[in-house]
């Protein structure tokens, strides 16, 4: 009997090494839509941490502890406040996008510039 128990015991462990790995959380941000205009900044915080600047094609992935949190994003002119919670093993991607109306590039060729509009979509990728 020892021997079983024994061989039990060390594939236990390294089950539970694996199943560690497979527990890690993940938040990205990404700036990656074909909708998005390309012009300007986009800047997110998640949970109080340093600000992260996106351009057009960037994004940002940080690993964060399951639970409750918050996402804070704005490109200078409208801001988006998120909360949300996230579970152990999971991968969340939050989609920022700045959009223009059909109106936009027309005041955007008599004044110069042009109001952008902030969206933000929420995707689970595991």
């Amino acid at each position: 009997m020892p021997p079983v128990l024994t061989r039990s015991r060390s594939r236990s462990s390294t089950t539970t090494a694996v199943d560690v790995e497979d527990l890690r959380t993940f938040v990205t941000i990404a700036r990656t839509d074909a909708r998005d205009v390309g012009e300007r900044q986009i800047f997110a915080r998640l949970d109080g941490t340093a600000r992260v600047t996106l351009e057009f094609g960037q994004s940002y992935t940080g690993l964060v502890q399951p639970g409750q949190h918050h996402l804070r994003v704005h490109n200078t002119l409208f801001w988006k406040h998120i909360h949300f919670a996230v579970e152990p093993g999971e991968h969340l991607e939050f989609v920022v996008i700045n959009m223009g109306r059909w109106w936009t590039y027309g005041v955007a060729g008599v004044l110069g510039s042009a109001p952008l509009f902030l969206r933000v979509e929420r995707r689970s990728l595991r």
